[in-house]
Formats: structure tokens, sequence, C-alpha cells
């Protein structure tokens, strides 16, 4: 398949399962509210940490091994469904040891973290492994259409209120939350063994392949922690602050949240970047195609700017609730970062599709350096506020570094990631006109 009819598959698929994300986060939102749904949305953080750290950077070894046809699909997905248990299982005795050590959790939860944790971890790693599979075979219909029915038949599940009941109809509302994740990935898991058994017999890896796939994982395995820390660290200096309460912290997880689905795009296009870089495919027509894309994205943010300093208050409180009323001043500081991390997410995506995954681990440490330097310094003091401002600086410092790099590897024009051009216009509509 063509770039572009790659790219114009990727961007209604995952836009499509992103949208149920959204449909998720909206509906949980008003029911939970804001310290509610902060309380629930600061554990899954702490969850997905334990995932970046658990998954071992498999999910980059996966989509480069694959695309570049070193290992077969059918001897990776082996190691997707087993390491995935694995993790989960390991993350029980991870919370089991928390638990045991920190006498302020209630006894209530004792049971409930435990499996909490197993069903995000080993959940979300089968969904990271096998939709990288499904990505490398450039199918995004099958992965993104079955993840998103199953969190639309939980939105439908979440009760039609806009407040919390009783507490037993709330611990049901969060555990089938858990459960999605789990429910995602052993559907995506049978589902890909059902495409994919025409490749042969399914087993392990030579040693030497392993050993080649393993290396290259855990290094991205840095990357992806540093970068964990980069995007979320905030959210611990936020929870400590004195000058920010649990409705702060949910109006700015909010905000976070917001921030990553303004990300979609640049994932979505990201995912077909890796493997054609990897595989070689079409390598000198993306760099102008970055290029491209990071110029339409300064103007799209520009007016997301606009939009959100007009009509961002009353809109949030419209689609969240009552309150969700802090949300629209760090909304304003974080959008310039976000943009910052779209150009980045393309340039990181390029990287590791040429095996530089070291370019994306220095510029995400650089990143998390002025991170917590400035966090430690202004967030205890100032909140929410700091916090969006500190993460749209770091975010900043990364992106330049890798722009650096870049312009070291091709003599691009730095000025050339951001000059508008009239005939980026035509390059969206190209992309949207079906090929005679």
């Amino acid at each position: 398949m063509n770039f572009k009819k790659l790219l114009a598959q990727s961007i209604f698929w995952r836009g499509f399962y992103f949208f149920s994300i959204l449909l998720v986060n909206i509906f949980l939102s008003r029911y939970l509210q804001a310290a509610g749904s902060g309380s629930l949305y600061f554990l899954t953080i702490i969850f997905s940490f334990s995932q970046a750290v658990l998954a071992l950077g498999l999910e980059q070894g996966i989509t480069y091994f694959a695309s570049g046809s070193m290992i077969p699909r059918n001897r990776l997905i082996i190691i997707d469904a087993v390491w995935s248990i694995v993790a989960g299982l390991l993350m029980i005795a991870i919370v089991r040891v928390y638990l045991y050590f920190d006498d302020t959790i209630q006894s209530s939860l004792d049971t409930n973290w435990p499996l909490y944790g197993f069903l995000y971890i080993a959940g979300q790693s089968l969904m990271n492994y096998t939709t990288a599979l499904y990505y490398t075979k450039e199918n995004y219909l099958l992965p993104n259409f079955l993840i998103s029915i199953v969190n639309i038949v939980y939105v439908f599940l979440i009760p039609s209120k806009d407040a919390v009941t009783t507490a037993k109809e709330t611990e049901q509302v969060i555990t089938l939350y858990f459960f999605t994740f789990f429910i995602s990935g052993l559907v995506l898991l049978c589902s890909f063994l059902l495409y994919n058994r025409k490749e042969g017999t399914y087993g392990l890896p030579s040693k030497t392949s392993f050993k080649n796939f393993l290396r290259y994982s855990l290094t991205a395995l840095g990357a992806n922690v540093i970068f964990f820390l980069v995007y979320r660290i905030d959210y611990l200096f936020v929870n400590e602050s004195p000058a920010a309460t649990a409705e702060d912290m949910g109006n700015y997880i909010q905000v976070a949240k917001l921030g990553q689905l303004l990300l979609v795009v640049p994932q979505i296009i990201a995912s077909v970047v890796f493997p054609r870089t990897a595989s070689g495919i079409d390598r000198e027509r993306l760099n102008a195609v970055i290029m491209v894309i990071s110029r339409l994205f300064s103007q799209l943010f520009l007016l997301l700017f606009t939009g959100v300093l007009i009509f961002g208050k009353a809109f949030f409180i419209k689609l969240f609730g009552e309150t969700f009323n802090a949300m629209q001043a760090p909304m304003l500081i974080l959008i310039p970062g976000i943009f910052c991390l779209s150009v980045l997410v393309l340039l990181s995506a390029y990287f590791s599709g040429k095996g530089k995954v070291k370019v994306n681990v220095q510029g995400a440490v650089m990143a998390l350096v002025v991170m917590v330097a400035g966090a430690w310094m202004f967030v205890p003091r100032y909140g929410i506020v700091a916090a969006a401002a500190v993460s749209t600086v770091s975010y900043a410092v990364n992106m330049a570094y890798s722009l650096f790099v870049f312009y070291k590897d091709y003599r691009v024009n730095f000025i050339d990631f951001f000059r508008w051009r009239k005939d980026d216009y035509s390059w969206i509509k190209n992309l949207l006109v079906k090929e005679k």
C-alpha cells in the first residue's frame, strides 16, 4: 500500500479509536467528578509507569524487527503473549509489597489494587505488542476497530448520572474500567493469531535473533522510561503541592489527557513513519513529509490556542461538569508544549526507525532535567499553572535537540519546519482525494 493510502487508513481508524477513549474519559469524569477522576487517573499513571518499565521496550523491538523482516511475526507473537502475562503477575507482586509497607491504604482496597494492576499491565502490554504487529502488516482497521468496540460497550455500562451514588456502584464502575484493558488485549491477541495463521507455525525466535531483539528493545526501554517521566512526573509534584487541591489535581490531569488527545494525529502519522523508516521504504520522502506536517501543526495549534482563549472555560465545564472549572489557564500554557511534542513524536519515530534510539534517549534526558528542576522550584508555590509552564519548556528543549540532530543528518533549514506554505494545503488535499 502506498504511503498516502496507508496514512489515510491510519488517520481514520486510529482516530476512531481515540474518539472511543475520549468518550470513556468524558462519561467517567462526569460520573466521578474532578476529585474522584483525579484519584483514578493518578492510579493509572502509576500503573502506566510500571507498564513502561515492565514492557521492556518490546513494542519498539517488535515493530523494528517485524518491519525489517528480521524475525517472523509468528515468533514475536509468542513473546507478546508470554511476557504480557508475566508482566501482569510481576505487577501483582509489586503492588502487594507496596501495600505491605504502606499502612495508609484502606484495607478494602488491598484486594482491588493487585487485581487492577494485573488487568492494566497485562492488558496494556497485550494491546501495545499486538497492535504493533498489526501495524507492521499495514493493517490499522482491525485492531483499532476491536478496541473501540470494547470502549464503547463500557461507556454504555457507566451509570447515566452526573454524580457518584453508592461506594459499591463506584467500585464496580472502576473495576470494569480496568477489565476493559485486559479484555481488549485478549481480543487483539486472539484476532491476530487467526489473522496471521498462514505465516507458519508459532514458536520462539532463534537464540541469536532473540538476543538482537532484546538488545534493541532494552535500549528503547531506556527511552520509554525517560519519556514517561518527562510527560508524567509533573503529576507527582502537583499531587504534593500545597498550592494544589484534589480538584486542581483532577483539573490538571484532565488538561494533560486532552493534551494527549491532541497528539493523536502525530502518533497516528508516527505509527506509519516508524515501520516505513525501519523497512527502508520512502525514507527520503518521509523527511519532506515530516516538515510539511510540522508546518501544518503550527497553524492548527494557533487556531486551537485562540479557541481555548475565547471559549475554553465554558466549554470545559459543559463537557466535563462544574468541578472542572480550572482547566483554561493551564491548557493555554500547555498548548505550545503539545505542539513541540507533536513535532517530537514524528522525529522520534523517524530516529527509532533508523535504529538511532539513543538520539531519543539523549533528548529525553535533557528534557527530564529541565522538568524536575523547574517543577521542584515552582510547582509547590504556583501549583498547576507552574506545572503546565515547566512542561512546555521541557518539551521545547526536547524538540530543539531532536531538530538539531535531524539538521546534522540532512542539512535542512530549521525555518522549513515552521514557515507556512500554500503548497502544504495541496498536500492535505491530495491525501484526502482518492488517487485515480
